[in-house]
């Protein structure tokens, strides 16, 4: 069984430090870098149709930011990662998934340089770590590409 490195994708600026810690993990351990996407559900819309609407564009948004980073980390590190995109809570979601594929060892986050806010899917998951099977991973967003490579 190979193990599988978990990285949220968002749009912080952070996410880059996550990502090549958990590709470069991946790469040495004979891993696999797993990507997962959590479109946040239509809230507070009166009609279905509208609701399905605005949940399809997020839903394509979602896919082209995750093939975004899977071809710079194919690049990069020669990897293939797995994508995975959800509709729901990005915690709920992080769970439920590390819950139901037990190939998944670790959780990679990034840290934001804001010393007051670590970042949303910190706050978030931190309040439930006690659900987590998976040691969680939280990369300082002040390292370099050059310091990365020197922990891994």
């Amino acid at each position: 069984m190979r193990k599988k490195f978990l990285v949220i994708i968002d749009d912080s600026k952070e996410l880059k430090n996550a990502i090549y810690f958990a590709a470069k993990r991946a790469l040495n351990t004979k891993g696999i870098l797993t990507m997962l996407y959590v479109v946040n559900p239509a809230t507070n819309v009166e009609w279905a149709r509208v609701s399905n609407l605005i949940e399809q564009e997020a839903t394509s948004d979602a896919k082209k930011i995750t093939r975004k980073w899977s071809l710079e980390v194919e690049e990069k590190f020669k990897i293939k990662p797995e994508i995975i995109i959800r509709l729901g809570n990005v915690v709920d979601e992080i769970i439920k998934l590390i819950e139901n594929d037990k190939e998944i060892r670790f959780l990679v986050l990034a840290s934001s340089l804001d010393n007051d806010n670590p970042g949303p899917i910190i706050k978030s998951i931190s309040k439930r770590t006690n659900h987590l099977s998976v040691p969680l991973i939280i990369v300082p967003a002040s390292l370099t590409e050059e310091d990365i490579e020197s922990i891994v």
